[in-house]
């Protein structure tokens, strides 16, 4: 009570939430199990963002489990909203294919509004899809989801951003991606994240590009994207030289070839790779066993 009081005084709404959960973490080793609760669903109150609000769901979740309390954990357990909760958790560390598979399972029987909005979830799942989903993936569980459709259309940009991706219409994807990106600059979920998620978004359409085409030149390119010549050879330039593009450019053409991997002969290499690495180690294993 007394960190309680001096955090209300002399300190912020943070160090009081904090003081708060402390107290009912006392109560519940105490197996005051009436008190904690009443002083858990306080410090629920008091916190502010996903990761505190979760702390203080799991400390409790906790306490039912060791109490066997089946009613209670079933109250405590709303599996929509423990979904929409660890996706925006995946989000905050990067992992935006499990975020996007959360996300899309949660949106249709989405019931947490004091969490996100759901235009908010609608925000997350379309960008951390097209950013993570292959185009199959994000035509049959994101284009074609009627309970995206119902929200979509009253977020014009996003609506555009997404269409406009799926339609290989670059020129009005690269216009628009520069209103997505400012969205993302003020989200808190995202910002940490912005240039990581730019640089991917830039990847995977260059990607989708690029396999309509065995050999395109970079002119054409980049009149599709409404850019210079010069930018976007120094785009895919700077992929091709990180791995990230299975393709080259030839400087005296200004043609870039793109090289299809061949899945088969990969795996081949691959298998002797590994075969001539255990020959050696075989080899090493008789040569010390002859010693």
């Amino acid at each position: 009570e007394e960190k309680i009081q001096d955090a209300e005084e002399n300190l912020g709404d943070v160090e009081v939430r904090d003081a708060i959960f402390e107290k009912a973490s006392i109560l519940r080793k105490m197996n005051k199990i009436e008190e904690a609760v009443e002083v858990f669903e306080l410090a629920l109150k008091r916190s502010v963002g996903i990761s505190k609000k979760l702390e203080v769901r799991v400390a409790m979740l906790q306490m039912y489990l060791e109490l066997l309390d089946l009613d209670k954990i079933k109250l405590t357990i709303d599996k929509n909203k423990i979904k929409v909760y660890e996706g925006l958790y995946y989000v905050m560390i990067r992992k935006f294919r499990e975020a996007a598979n959360l996300f899309l399972d949660a949106i249709p029987t989405f019931n947490s509004p004091e969490v996100i909005s759901f235009n908010d979830l609608v925000f997350y799942t379309v960008l951390t899809s097209m950013v993570s989903l292959d185009r199959a993936e994000i035509r049959k569980r994101v284009i074609h989801s009627p309970d995206i459709l119902t929200v979509i259309k009253d977020l014009p940009e996003l609506k555009t951003f997404l269409d406009s991706f799926y339609r290989c219409q670059y020129q009005s994807f690269f216009v628009t991606f520069l209103s997505i990106i400012d969205k993302i600059n003020a989200d808190a979920y995202l910002s940490p994240h912005k240039k990581y998620f730019v640089r991917e978004m830039r990847l995977v359409v260059y990607q989708q590009f690029l396999e309509s085409y065995k050999t395109v030149t970079l002119e054409n390119m980049a009149k599709a994207f409404g850019v210079s010549s010069s930018f976007i050879d120094s785009e895919i330039s700077a992929f091709i030289a990180s791995r990230r593009l299975n393709c080259k450019i030839d400087k005296i053409s200004g043609l870039i070839e793109s090289q299809k991997s061949d899945k088969r002969n990969n795996l081949y290499q691959n298998a002797v790779k590994k075969g001539d690495s255990l020959l050696n180690k075989l080899q090493k294993l008789a040569r010390i066993a002859d010693v």
